[in-house]
């Protein structure tokens, strides 16, 4: 994918994002309660012109509006130490009026409430200059509402109302967190990657030889006569000159075939596998692994193994790759075959003849008696 397509993809990820924290709140409530502690809740809807509701929510007395259309200016509420929030009836003006008007009184919010339904509308305005010099918050509530809001939690029966918004999604409540927890783990999964890197650099570099080491290891200079005549990784014969790298193991590789190997690839012989180097953190790690059992052991190993281990490290270059099978050694015998088995004592060779052996003299002791 392009990276022009990239920046699509995320302005479509984030636009939706931005616009959700920017919403104000669609919808809220009214929590009123009553002097007995008897409280009861209402569905309302803000208006689209005004100040909102704090987050917190509005706390104010409740006083309904007189005249209570609110079309013409309203009485001052009762006092001006307290928040007071007016209960006015729809119809006879517009909604930017009404609010405007318990502003001028003095109030500091309007619960504007429908008459003959309890249908929510959401409250806009007609004169542009009027919506300008509101800033009071507002809400749209229905008639069933006004009638317990006016019977049970004004003030003159010692009440109070709460207007709370309700926002759509708390973004910010719930991004944080999320935010964190998405940070945490990928700040886990970047650590194991680069522990997991580091190991197996590690492994990788004690595989390999260094160039410091690489130079441990001889080389000759080729001439005609010598021991040495095809390079095994090359298959090409080796010319006067050629500089050859002699392994520990007795074979020559050209120092461009067999170099990158043992720098890139194993530090053993392409042929043989055995190591070039060995380095105390091979014979650690081989201590750790533990030896196997099904290799026996240095004193376990008899006189005609060590004749034949003998005859491995005389191997050479000069020697071939595929060596013809041993001489057939004379095996045990099979007690499962048909064959018979060759007589170990004299009785044993009588009994082959078909002749009895002769019963052995009585002892001596015996004849006296």
């Amino acid at each position: 994918m392009q990276p022009r397509h990239l920046l699509p993809a995320a302005a479509a990820l984030v636009l939706p994002v931005c616009l959700l924290w920017e919403l104000p709140a669609a919808k809220g409530y009214i929590h009123a309660v009553s002097d007995h502690n008897t409280s009861m809740e209402f569905s309302d809807l803000p208006a689209v012109f005004g100040f909102p509701l704090p987050r917190e929510g509005l706390v104010g007395l409740l006083v309904e509006a007189r005249p209570a259309n609110a079309c013409l200016p309203l009485q001052a509420p009762p006092s001006n130490s307290s928040v007071f929030i007016a209960l006015v009836r729809r119809f006879n003006c517009s909604f930017d009026i009404k609010v405007y008007h318990a502003q001028q009184a003095g109030f500091l919010g309007v619960i504007v409430h429908n008459v003959g339904s309890d249908d929510l509308l959401n409250m806009v305005w007609e004169d542009d200059q009027l919506r300008r010099h509101i800033t009071v918050p507002s809400v749209f509530t229905g008639e069933t509402a006004a009638t317990y809001l006016r019977s049970l939690f004004t003030y003159e029966r010692g009440g109070h109302v709460v207007l709370i918004p309700e926002y759509i999604f708390p973004l910010g409540y719930y991004l944080i967190p999320f935010t964190g927890v998405v940070g945490v783990v990928i700040a886990v999964m970047c650590t194991i990657l680069i522990v997991r890197c580091i190991q197996h650099r590690k492994r990788l570099r004690k595989d390999r030889l260094s160039k410091e080491q690489l130079k441990k290891i001889p080389l000759h200079k080729y001439k005609k006569g010598d021991e040495y005549d095809v390079c095994a990784i090359c298959l090409e014969e080796y010319e006067d000159g050629d500089r050859l790298r002699i392994l520990p193991c007795s074979h020559a590789y050209h120092c461009k075939c067999v170099d990158p190997w043992l720098t890139q690839t194993k530090k053993t012989c392409p042929v043989c596998k055995q190591r070039v180097i060995r380095s105390p953190e091979d014979s650690d790690s081989e201590g750790e692994e533990g030896s196997d059992p099904a290799v026996p052991a240095q004193s376990e190993v008899g006189p005609l193994d060590l004749g034949h281990e003998e005859e491995e490290d005389d191997d050479s270059e000069r020697t071939p790759l595929l060596r013809p099978s041993p001489s057939t050694a004379v095996a045990p015998p099979c007690f499962g075959s048909m064959a018979r088995s060759v007589p170990s004592s004299p009785q044993g060779l009588l009994a082959e003849g078909g002749e009895e052996a002769p019963p052995s003299p009585p002892p001596q002791n015996q004849l006296l008696v």
